[in-house]
């Protein structure tokens, strides 16, 4: 039980900035108070070392009088238990009251970038799995619409120059829809990939990493009150009495269960909702095509070949910044571990700033894992899709069979050899893609 498998909701995540102000309250509240004690003890031992100072009637009184040396001792012992209080003050506040302002500012530099990192997390999500997932399946509704309308115009037509201009028209339609396919095909393998990496170990992680740094911060918090109670003890009856209590108190804190209460009241199972997945509805005014799968013919084979090539590059980059974050990653936990065993318990306030650091990278990583991860997706169904046609002509636009067939060759050449329309339209396309696969070429 833990915040990354309890705390995944958006009630959990309002649970948990409730408990963080909740937590910067107490602190701040233990300052204050821990603030007072010194100026007490300061205040005190003045008054001790004051009274220390005045005669108090032992005046004129022999000094061989067994009186007068207790009472002379008396206020010697007095004067030194005011240097014994004034430096507790001391050592209080240059010690725990100093460290308890640190860990105040690290806590509150923890709540600011949880918060920060968690609504960046949901807005990539949201792009990714919702707006421009839409974004894709309106273009490809007006595009499927655009289509079908210009294939009833093609059926409809009679002339043989209208006949010609509206299969031209068609053509194209056909073009822009196949690509478009393509493109909301690979958006959506993205959009589920990000769904599988934000709800599996973007999120999660992120929770593990506040609540291990949370744990951290109660041990760092545990170390701090039992200082200061080693330093403000006395050593009458009394006052031990009370610090064992206190002691007690303190040692009861054990930053392993420190929030299992918290869990146990706010702890849900994981709100997940349900993956994006290919909307067949769209298919329903367009063409027939295979809902999830590229669509690789004589019109898209290019614009195929060119995304592969984007992509890849895409994932040559996305690769490149794991590895530096890894790189990163590994450095910063080398450097902690080793910092962690030349560090006295007492000093490990000193070490939380790191540790948020170390956090901070490792979310960073998971980042830059689930981008790869999406670009891998995509490189391996486009791969596929081209390993599949293997050295051979892609095949035809099956819809454009029927035309082609019924073009006859006395049409040809009363028309004097005219190129026909879809092959106009290839050379379009190849004029669109060749300069980048030019400039890729001339640049290896």
């Amino acid at each position: 039980m833990g915040f990354s498998s309890e705390l995944c909701s958006p009630q959990g995540h309002g649970a948990v900035q409730q408990m963080q102000e909740a937590e910067l309250r107490l602190l701040e509240g233990m300052r204050k108070w821990m603030a007072q004690r010194v100026k007490s003890d300061r205040e005190y031992a003045g008054l001790l070392h004051h009274m220390s100072l005045q005669d108090s009637g032992g005046r004129g009184m022999s000094p061989n009088s067994p009186i007068s040396q207790s009472w002379a001792e008396l206020t010697s012992q007095t004067e030194g238990l005011s240097r014994l209080l004034r430096q507790h003050a001391e050592d209080l506040n240059s010690g725990p009251l100093s460290k308890l302002g640190l860990l105040i500012r690290e806590r509150q530099q923890l709540r600011k970038t949880y918060s920060e990192q968690w609504q960046q997390l949901q807005q990539e999500l949201t792009k990714t799995h919702s707006q421009d997932i839409e974004k894709l399946k309106s273009q490809y509704r007006a595009l499927a619409r655009d289509s079908a309308q210009a294939r009833r115009k093609y059926q409809e037509a009679s002339k043989d120059k209208d006949r010609d201009k509206a299969k031209d028209k068609y053509v194209r339609s056909l073009w822009k829809l196949f690509a478009h396919h393509n493109r909301y095909v690979l958006g959506v393998r993205a959009a589920q990939l990000h769904h599988q990496h934000h709800h599996q170990l973007m999120l999660p992680g992120l929770l593990q990493s506040l609540q291990d740094l949370h744990q951290d911060m109660a041990c760092v918090l545990k170390e701090i009150l039992q200082e200061y109670l080693e330093i403000s003890s006395l050593v009458q009856d009394e006052v031990v009495a009370i610090h064992l209590e206190m002691t007690a108190a303190v040692a009861r804190i054990q930053p392993e269960t420190e929030y299992q209460g918290f869990l146990r009241q706010y702890g849900s199972a994981p709100d997940i909702p349900p993956c994006v997945t290919f909307d067949e509805s769209l298919l329903e005014e367009g063409e027939p095509l295979e809902p999830g799968e590229l669509q690789l013919n004589e019109l898209t084979v290019e614009s195929v070949q060119h995304t592969l090539t984007s992509v890849t590059d895409e994932l040559a980059v996305a690769t490149e910044t794991v590895l530096s974050r890894q790189e990163a990653v590994t450095q910063l936990q080398r450097d902690l571990r080793n910092e962690e065993q030349n560090t006295h318990p007492r000093e490990r306030v000193q070490l939380l700033a790191k540790k948020q650091v170390l956090r901070e990278a490792l979310q960073g990583l998971q980042v830059a894992l689930c981008s790869q991860a999406k670009l891998q997706a995509q490189q391996e169904l486009l791969q596929a899709k081209l390993e599949q046609l293997g050295p051979g002509e892609p095949p035809p636009v099956l819809l454009l069979q029927d035309d082609r067939h019924s073009t006859s060759s006395s049409e040809q050449e009363r028309e004097g050899g005219r190129t026909p329309t879809l092959e106009i339209l290839k050379s379009h396309i190849s004029g669109i893609f060749r300069p980048k696969f030019s400039a890729s070429s001339t640049g290896s």
